[in-house]
């Protein structure tokens, strides 16, 4: 069954070689109890090692079954361990964290059997060796004898070919040792024993055969085998035993975090402390990252609830302001404040672009069919003028349309954020019809002077307080272009006049116009989410589409239609523009004082000059932009001119917020990655400090088995738990510090949201605990799994 010829193994000592064994060759039958006596150094541990697989000979052969092991490779050697070779130490090398039954079943675990049958075989070996009762006991609880009879129940739990003892009685009682004496006894009758000891009466009682050694040399065999092993098996016998060592030792990745929970488990102290030391750097990240997400988040509402932000803005009038930085592009290669110059160098000055948008029916039909559900509302400015007549004092004056807003059509979204103070009977909250208007007040119940002038109403410093009654009802006239303009001949040129205060009684008895009154008095709520509503005087959408039906055939307006190089209303020729790069043409445009412009002023143009959106939240908003960016691709290449530039006034507004967010999470960041490293580095020693404590265990693994990846795996393991342990701790810590900054900032600012750490955020830190600490361990694991089994096995 083996056969060793002509072994020697040498050992290199520093400078020295140290022969242990000197061409040792001898033969073992399938089945007998062999007892290798000789003195300490003579190398009966090393030729036990050998056999066992555990340590590899100098030179020499060793015959397997007929087949040689010359070219045996480590996986070969790991699978030789496991399935034909059972050892029993003299020092038991059972795990202590592991129980009786775990310890026995666990060269059916290294070999990859399922977890059922290496349980029912672990079991029925611990019964044949009388420790059925001792199952789920931890080695520290049994006594010597039973420790040993647990390692030879382990040896035999994977029915290897042979059994080897070394010193298997050393540590026992002499009624002990009979009891393990007997037992191997029992087992020699149908495997080969060979076992290694010190006592000679144990020896030639109980053995068939005794080899003595010495000086490494075999100086005396009771019952040498002479006979040829190779026709003494059966053919069938020698494929099956061949087909089955062909099947490699494997540990599962699996089987490898189970053994390395079992080991943490049974040091929860230590791996409690270790965890929360890896921890940290993961804590820090973590807490940065939720006060960094809580402030974008707080940003990206603040400025949906801001009505001065939440918008996205599209102009009938794109304005493109000069890149400065290209100025004077035509010498590149300037470079600032020359020296030894001889001149100055011309640069062509830099132009204001404008483009004219086109905010047709088409593009409106779109928006509003595709942004349906999205939004709160789209409101429609008009550069349209609104003549504006109220009764003061005696007679008439022109209110300052400064003080006149428009509302939103979305009224009843508008009015659930208002404070109803006062409200004629049967009125809207807010203004629906063309002739309400609706007062604003501010927080402090105050209307502006200006405003109040524009009610009609004569201000003084004995005026303390204004009564609501005062208010509702208080009416004012709008004036229809052809009520306000009056045509008049001068020059044989016709020029429409506007309404001055000497005919203003006129203008205001007009029927050219409407009459709208203060039908409702409101307040914005102290928790309302946005301003809807400007502080003033707001009139409703219906009286802008009033006023622009009206005037849209105006005979001014008209007129202006077709003079386009002459104002009507002044006789004057329109501004060319000019100076500064074309600001004074966006001026003029601005005062009405271009043709475009006019006919907006006058309502004979009926598009919109800007478009502005107010999304219902941050998505929709990114949707809105979508679909506008939708448009421009498929106009970009149909109608180039149909393309329509846009302003998201709340992206841009969060956008300079969050680079500021960015610049001191990434500060902050940098503090805690340096902690994440220096105890990634710890971790690191941590396991080559339990990589050092527990080599006699990688020594038994090694000797069951294992291969040099599985003893990797289990390190490699440990630290993948403790990071998944340390990440787990880290988000615990980092929600109690999370309530604790919420707390002091509610109690401080009223805010109370801040720190807020997503779950995906929390789940991806805990896999990056998890991946560092693996990171961590790849060289601890790697100098495990280098440790040869029989150098491993005599580390104490």
């Amino acid at each position: 069954m083996l056969l060793l010829k002509d072994i020697k193994k040498d050992y290199v000592m520093g400078t020295e070689v140290v022969n242990a064994l000197k061409g040792v060759s001898i033969s073992f039958r399938k089945s007998e109890f062999v007892s290798i006596l000789g003195q300490s150094g003579c190398g009966k541990t090393t030729l036990l090692n050998i056999i066992g697989g555990l340590d590899r000979y100098t030179s020499g052969d060793l015959v397997i079954n007929g087949t040689s092991t010359k070219d045996y490779e480590d996986r070969d050697w790991d699978t030789y361990r496991n399935h034909s070779i059972g050892f029993v130490f003299q020092s038991y090398n059972l795990i202590p964290h592991l129980t009786i039954i775990e310890n026995v079943a666990l060269a059916l675990t290294i070999g990859g059997l399922e977890y059922s049958k290496r349980k029912e075989r672990a079991k029925e070996v611990l019964i044949k060796v009388g420790l059925e009762d001792k199952l789920t006991k931890k080695p520290n609880e049994l006594s010597g004898g039973q420790m040993q009879r647990v390692a030879i129940a382990r040896a035999l739990v994977n029915e290897p070919d042979i059994i080897l003892a070394d010193e298997p009685t050393g540590a026992l009682d002499s009624e002990t040792s009979v009891q393990i004496m007997e037992l191997l006894k029992e087992i020699a009758k149908d495997k080969l024993v060979i076992m290694v000891t010190h006592n000679p009466e144990l020896a030639y009682q109980y053995s068939t055969r005794i080899i003595k050694m010495l000086d490494g040399h075999v100086i005396d065999d009771t019952n040498p085998c002479e006979e040829n092993i190779e026709t003494n098996q059966k053919v069938e016998e020698k494929q099956e035993k061949i087909k089955r060592k062909k099947k490699y030792s494997s540990m599962s990745f699996l089987t490898a975090i189970k053994l390395s929970a079992l080991n943490l488990l049974s040091k929860k102290r230590r791996t409690l402390i270790t965890s929360l030391a890896a921890g940290i750097g993961i804590m820090g990240i973590a807490i940065i990252l939720s006060v960094s997400n809580g402030m974008q988040k707080y940003i990206d509402e603040t400025m949906m609830d801001s009505a001065s932000f939440n918008y996205i803005s599209i102009s009938a009038t794109s304005t493109k302001l000069p890149d400065l930085g290209m100025i004077g592009q035509s010498q590149p290669s300037l470079p600032a404040y020359p020296q030894n110059t001889t001149g100055v160098y011309p640069y062509e000055e830099a132009k204001i672009e404008t483009k004219k948008q086109k905010l047709d029916s088409t593009f409106v039909s779109y928006l509003e069919d595709k942004t349906k559900g999205m939004i709160v509302d789209i409101a429609y400015g008009y550069n349209i003028e609104l003549n504006i007549l109220t009764k003061y004092k005696d007679g008439y004056i022109k209110a300052d349309s400064s003080n006149f807003h428009e509302t939103l059509s979305n009224a009843e979204y508008v009015a659930q954020y208002y404070t109803v103070l006062a409200q004629q009977e049967g009125a809207n909250v807010v203004p629906v019809n063309a002739n309400e208007v609706t007062l604003v007040v501010d927080k402090y119940n105050r209307l502006s002077t200006s405003t109040l002038k524009a009610l009609g109403i004569e201000y003084s410093e004995d005026l303390a307080e204004i009564k609501y009654e005062d208010l509702l009802g208080k009416e004012f006239r709008i004036v229809y272009n052809n009520g306000w303009y009056t045509p008049l001949t001068a020059n044989e040129q016709v020029i429409y006049q506007s309404a001055t205060s000497t005919n203003y009684s006129d203008a205001y008895n007009s029927e050219e116009g409407i009459t709208v009154k203060v039908t409702s008095i409101l307040r914005e709520k102290e928790d309302a989410p946005a301003a809807w509503l400007y502080t003033g005087i707001n009139y409703s959408p219906a009286l802008t589409a009033l006023v622009l039906e009206n005037n849209k055939n105006s005979d001014v307006a008209v007129a202006q239609f077709d003079s386009q190089n002459i104002n009507v209303t002044t006789g004057k020729e329109f501004s060319k523009g000019g100076g500064f790069g074309g600001i004074g043409g966006i001026i003029g445009g601005m005062t009405g004082n271009t043709y475009e412009s006019m006919l907006e002023k006058l309502g004979y143009t009926q598009t919109p000059n800007s478009i502005t959106i107010y999304p219902t939240n941050v998505e929709n908003r990114k949707a809105i932009i979508s679909i506008l960016d939708s448009w421009n691709e498929v106009k970009s290449i149909e109608d180039e001119s149909a393309v329509v530039e846009y302003i998201d006034m709340s992206s841009i507004m969060t956008s300079l917020l969050s680079s500021t967010v960015e610049v001191v999470t990434y500060v902050l960041m940098a503090f805690s990655i340096t902690s994440l490293v220096i105890s990634s580095i710890m971790i690191a020693i941590i396991i080559y400090a339990s990589v050092i404590e527990r080599t006699k265990e990688i020594g038994v693994l090694r000797s069951l088995g294992a291969r040099k990846k599985d003893v990797g795996r289990i390190f490699e393991a440990e630290a993948l738990l403790i990071g998944v342990i340390s990440g787990v701790l880290a988000m615990i810590a980092t929600l109690i510090v999370n309530a604790i900054i919420n707390i002091i900032l509610d109690n401080l600012l009223g805010v109370s949201t801040i720190a807020n750490l997503s779950p995906v955020t929390a789940v991806g830190l805990i896999m990056l605990s998890a991946f560092l600490l693996l990171i961590a361990s790849l060289i601890p694991a790697g100098i495990a799994s280098k440790k040869e089994p029989a150098v491993a096995l005599r580390t104490e």
